[in-house]
């Protein structure tokens, strides 16, 4: 009987042992990423980086073309005293002149931080070298705009929108 009792206990504890771990609640595991998944989202990250820089300045492009025509016919209209062409006042003309300045200025420190965001990364300073100089063709940009050059300094940035083309190139 002690042998039956024995038997039954054992039995028991050894049925109980697989039936304890199935009710164990087991920690969600967190999805391995590799260092190469981890390069290859830095990448991305850089291409979108550059990709908007490139859709705003493209954007800024367009305005910034109709907003120097009508400053140089208004100047034109203003220097021949030509009433027949619906001329800005002086104040209007350098208020365009100065909000243009200003926008290329903004323009400017986003290409700075763009390429200081590349320049910083490690994963992205491979690429920096097909970035680097964005920056100081809008200052050269800007620095045309503030002698009243608008034209060159539209050349300029679309140099700048080149140079951006050629960098989200590199980065595959």
């Amino acid at each position: 009987m002690k042998r039956v009792f024995v038997l039954a206990l054992a039995l028991l504890v050894l049925l109980s042992i697989p039936a304890a771990s199935q009710t164990k609640r087991r920690s969600p595991k967190k999805p391995v990423t590799s260092f190469e998944e981890k390069q290859q989202a830095e990448i991305r990250a850089g291409r979108e980086q550059i990709a908007a820089q490139i859709k705003n300045l493209s954007q800024f492009l367009y305005l910034f073309g109709g907003i120097s025509k009508g400053i140089e016919i208004a100047e034109r209209a203003k220097n021949n005293r030509d009433e027949s062409i619906a001329a800005m006042s002086p104040e209007q003309i350098g208020q365009s002149k100065a909000k243009l300045r200003d926008s290329i200025a903004g323009v400017r420190t986003g290409l700075d931080k763009l390429e200081s965001s590349f320049r910083l990364n490690p994963v992205l300073q491979s690429y920096y070298p097909s970035l680097s100089g964005v920056a100081r063709i809008a200052q050269t940009a800007e620095t045309q705009a503030a002698a009243g050059n608008f034209d060159q300094a539209g050349r300029s940035l679309i140099a700048s929108v080149s140079k951006l083309t050629d960098a989200l190139l590199a980065l595959r």
